[in-house]
């Protein structure tokens, strides 16, 4: 009896052990609030767990094949009631399904303990929206024809239909081409419009698309993925994916024509012209025109092409006559708001000799792609006559020799035989005499006359290099460095300028063309250079040097 006693009491004693080792185990539990649902709705799956637990401590990616997935939240509590305490951990995060038929929510691990598996039927929702009425993707391409190296516009659209904030993980894709060259012209510009009585979010970004060898290609369009959330009339919401699929433009680059020679420019439209300015920024308008030796003559020529960059643009080589300088600028280019490009090329001209010249024309060879045709674009040259300068070399006449009197030559003559004395009296002694004071007089009158005329030659000398020193401020106000050399060589071959000004107004020179015509053109401050020109000091002249010498 004693020995049935306690074998009871193991029993009971060893049933309690494995009743508290089970109470002391992880025990978790996977729940959704509906197992019925349609594609794309959203519904609530919970996972508990009775203990203390870290927010990683579960792997939810195993969702992601067959549903989308929001992040999660995480929560975890500790309650202690009448001296007992227990520990809780939930996650819950808001799945939908992708596709439909029978889905399942697989078992979560954690430790060594696991959830059951949850089974789903998931059936097509008719209701749901169509990604056409979510987001709307227009492109509108210029042209759908090029040849290589030339390239049009396309221009495209994205109108979202619904609230910006309802998109979830947006992300927008460019247009891709292969076998084509796209380049973006600006950034994405987004707005909001009225679009079919509707409130959209409008997104437009343009696009270069250049031609690179001959073929069929095909562009894709940008596209918008991600999801929105939907709801419907029943208050269900829903998750609608939208479709990152494409649309596709057709555009064809035609081979450059077998017949063609010379350097190729396609473009669908090109424009050629000139504008000659004279010094005083007066046009010319004729196709001759009449400059003093030392003035300048501007000459500006305007390319403006379709379909091309600036680098496709051709370099103007222009031969001009030997008898001007030519000043070049750097090339500007301009973008027009049609798509166009502009080029400016200037030449400052400054004539050294006079004579008459004609300053070449310019020839332009291009393909016009539109007719199909090789084209020729002219610009004339100009007839220009240069006279003499303000200050023109003088040339000195070289005595003329005297011929020997007939009497000298008579008495030189080797022919005459004669032997035969003439008297003749006083009359030479006279005439030598009268020879010498008209001989005398003359010089004196010169002198004179130079001693009268050298102070109007110095102060006419003094007013025009006052008008160049004005002229070369009001160059270098305006910021035309080529025009201000030009002018500043002139003023100082008018005016002895001392030798340390003139290096010093050179090289404020140079910093002007740098910082106006280099490479990288930037801000210049014209007053350091105008204060040089100003207080520039010349080389004393001495005053009896005006003086006639005895």
């Amino acid at each position: 009896m004693i020995k049935f006693k306690s074998v009871i009491t193991s029993l009971a004693f060893t049933a309690g052990l494995l009743c508290s080792f089970s109470s002391w185990a992880l025990n978790i539990t996977a729940s959704v609030n509906k197992t019925t649902v349609t594609k794309d709705e959203i519904i609530q799956l919970k996972v508990s767990a009775d203990e203390k637990l870290d927010s990683d401590s579960i792997d939810l990616n195993t969702l992601s094949d067959d549903f989308y997935v929001s992040r999660p939240s995480f929560g975890s509590s500790v309650n202690i009631m009448n001296g007992k305490r227990t520990d809780s951990s939930v996650w819950t995060v808001s799945i939908a399904p992708r596709k439909t038929g029978t889905l399942t929510i697989p078992a979560f691990t954690i430790k060594e303990a696991k959830t059951s598996p949850i089974s789903l039927t998931v059936t097509a929702n008719a209701q749901a929206p169509k990604t056409k009425d979510l987001i709307e993707i227009r492109t509108k391409l210029d042209r759908k024809e090029l040849y290589p190296n030339e390239s049009t516009i396309l221009n495209t659209r994205i109108i979202v239909k619904v609230d910006p904030r309802l998109l979830q993980n947006p992300s927008l894709t460019p247009p891709k081409a292969t076998g084509l060259q796209l380049d973006p012209l600006a950034e994405p510009k987004q707005y909001q419009a009225v679009v079919n009585g509707v409130e959209s979010l409008i997104i437009e970004q343009a696009f270069r698309v250049t031609g690179k060898a001959s073929g069929d290609f095909t562009i894709n369009a940008p596209t918008l993925s991600g999801v929105v959330r939907y709801g419907n009339r029943q208050g269900n919401s829903h998750l609608i994916s939208l479709d990152d699929k494409p649309q596709q433009v057709a555009i064809k680059i035609l081979p450059i024509p077998e017949n063609y020679h010379g350097q190729w420019l396609p473009t669908s439209k090109l424009e050629l012209s000139q504008h000659w300015q004279l010094d005083n920024n007066k046009p010319v308008t004729k196709t001759s025109v009449t400059i003093n030796a030392g003035d300048s003559l501007t000459r500006t020529i305007n390319v403006t092409a379709a379909g091309l960059t600036s680098a496709q643009l051709p370099n103007l080589t222009i031969e001009n006559p030997d008898a001007f300088r030519v000043y070049n600028e750097k090339p500007s280019f301009v973008e027009n708001d049609n798509g166009s490009i502009s080029m400016n090329l200037k030449q400052v001209l400054i004539a050294k000799h006079s004579g008459e010249y004609t300053l070449p024309d310019v020839t332009l060879q291009w393909w016009n792609s539109r007719t199909k045709q090789a084209q020729t674009s002219h610009v004339d040259g100009l007839n220009v006559i240069v006279k003499p300068g303000d200050n023109p070399e003088v040339a000195v006449a070289q005595p003329q020799s005297i011929p020997p009197s007939n009497a000298n030559n008579n008495a030189k003559n080797p022919s005459s035989n004669m032997d035969t004395h003439i008297n003749s009296g006083i009359w030479p002694t006279l005439t030598a005499i009268f020879a010498g004071l008209w001989l005398l007089s003359t010089i004196m009158w010169l002198r004179a006359r130079k001693q009268t005329s050298t102070p109007e030659q110095v102060s006419i000398k003094s007013e025009m290099n006052d008008n160049l020193k004005a002229q070369l401020i009001k160059i270098v106000q305006q910021g035309d460095s080529i025009k201000a050399q030009a002018i500043l060589e002139r003023w100082l071959k008018t005016e002895d300028v001392k030798q340390d000004d003139i290096k010093m107004i050179r090289e404020q020179i140079t910093i002007m063309n740098q910082a106006l015509i280099g490479k990288e053109p930037n801000d210049w401050d014209c007053s350091e250079l105008i204060k040089l020109i100003k207080n520039a000091r010349c080389n004393e002249i001495r005053k009896d040097s005006y003086l006639a010498k005895l």
